[in-house]
This record gives C-alpha cells, sequence and structure tokens, in this order.
C-alpha cells in the first residue's frame, strides 16, 4: 500500500511540475501583480522538519501541510503578501500562501510537497521568479 501511494503521489508531482513548465500557463482569472526574484526550497509534513517528534504538524493557518500550498518568509508578509493569496513560482506552477517560515530567512519560499524524495528534487533554487498574484479586474471572488 506504501508503495502504491508514493507511486500515486510522485505521478502527481511529476504531472503538476511537467504541466506547469509551459511558458504559456494560464492563470485562469489571476493576474500578475509583483514580481520578486528569490530563493525556493522544498518542505514536507514530517514532524523532523516542524517542530520535532510529538509535535502537531500543519501550516501557520491550522491547515495541513500538503502539495499546493507554500510558506513564505516574514519579509514577504510584512511587504504585503498575505495569506490566501496565490503565487506563481516559476517553473513550480500556483501555490497559495498558507504559512510563514523562520524569522531568520529572507526572500524565500517553501513549497509543501508530500516526501523528502520530492524536496530533494526541487532541493534549494536561487534567483527565481516569483509572481504574486491578485484576481483580475472583473474576476467574480
Amino acid at each position: 500500500m506504501r508503495v502504491f501511494v508514493f507511486a500515486m503521489a510522485t505521478l502527481a508531482l511529476a504531472v503538476t511540475v511537467e504541466a506547469s513548465q509551459s511558458r504559456n500557463i494560464s492563470l485562469g482569472k489571476l493576474s500578475p501583480k509583483k514580481r520578486i526574484e528569490a530563493t525556493v526550497t522544498a518542505y514536507t509534513p514530517d514532524p523532523r522538519e516542524n517542530g520535532g517528534r510529538g509535535s502537531r504538524t500543519g501550516t501557520a493557518l491550522g491547515t495541513p501541510i500538503r502539495p499546493g500550498i507554500v510558506a513564505v518568509s516574514r519579509d514577504l508578509l510584512r511587504s504585503g503578501w498575505d495569506f490566501g493569496d496565490k503565487i506563481h513560482i516559476e517553473g513550480l506552477g500556483v501555490f497559495t500562501i498558507e504559512d510563514t517560515m523562520h524569522q531568520r530567512f529572507r526572500r524565500t519560499i517553501d513549497v509543501a510537497v508530500p516526501n523528502r524524495a520530492a524536496a530533494r528534487k526541487i532541493g534549494k533554487m536561487k534567483n527565481i521568479e516569483v509572481t504574486l498574484l491578485e484576481a483580475a479586474p472583473g474576476a467574480a471572488g
């Protein structure tokens, strides 16, 4: 069963990354608001990365750590980025901000992935274009 779950998670991540690597990404009803260059890393729900054994893992909002969300450095939150905002990370796709990183990080975004193998694939990517998105004019929320 574990092998099946791992295979499905890996396949889902590969399809997501492959689909979002296109330069003509459809953002639907979202438009660019602000672009920056940032360091992009990855994290998992593993308690070793989130407070240690016995700690409850979850985001700053109290939601489960799962693919599709990111943690951002606190300097980005102070500069107008907010929980619930959508961002586009070049080469990876669109994510929702639901978590924050330790205060020592600057201009850094941590992508939630299902396991350590997926985190190793992302590694530490520097100078990646990240776009804060906003609802396009006239788009219904």
